[in-house]
């Protein structure tokens, strides 16, 4: 099966919700392809419960969603990530698939094809 979408984002993390934000706001069609299951996989399950932000909670500046807590100078827990990030995607109701695994990204042409288990995305550069 093959789908076209004009911009394929391969990953769900902070970089991939950032550009996710940027070209929703610019209404371009877009999907997000993330591996995982769920929103801050890393977050999630690959940190140990006590990690925290290794930055003040002031450097958090996802597009649109600046911290704004109580504590600037804090270093914000792993679960608050988590949740910062399960919000920010929800909030912004950002187009991302879970459970996606990408095999391979090719030139074709004036465009591209995204081949995922299921499908082959097909799309064009942006001008």
């Amino acid at each position: 099966m093959s789908e076209h979408v004009e911009t394929v984002i391969v990953g769900g993390g902070q970089a991939g919700l950032a550009v996710s934000y940027h070209l929703s706001h610019r209404g371009r069609a877009h999907t997000i392809l993330e591996q995982a299951s769920q929103p801050a996989d890393a977050w999630r399950n690959q940190r140990w419960d006590s990690f925290t932000l290794v930055t003040p909670n002031w450097t958090v500046r996802m597009p649109g969603a600046e911290y704004r807590g109580d504590d600037p100078d804090g270093f914000m827990p792993r679960d608050e990530v988590v949740t910062y990030l399960e919000d920010y995607i929800e909030h912004f109701r950002l187009p991302i698939q879970y459970g996606v695994r990408v095999s391979s990204v090719e030139a074709n042409g004036a465009g591209y094809l995204v081949h995922t288990d299921e499908t082959t995305f097909w799309g064009r550069p942006m001008s």
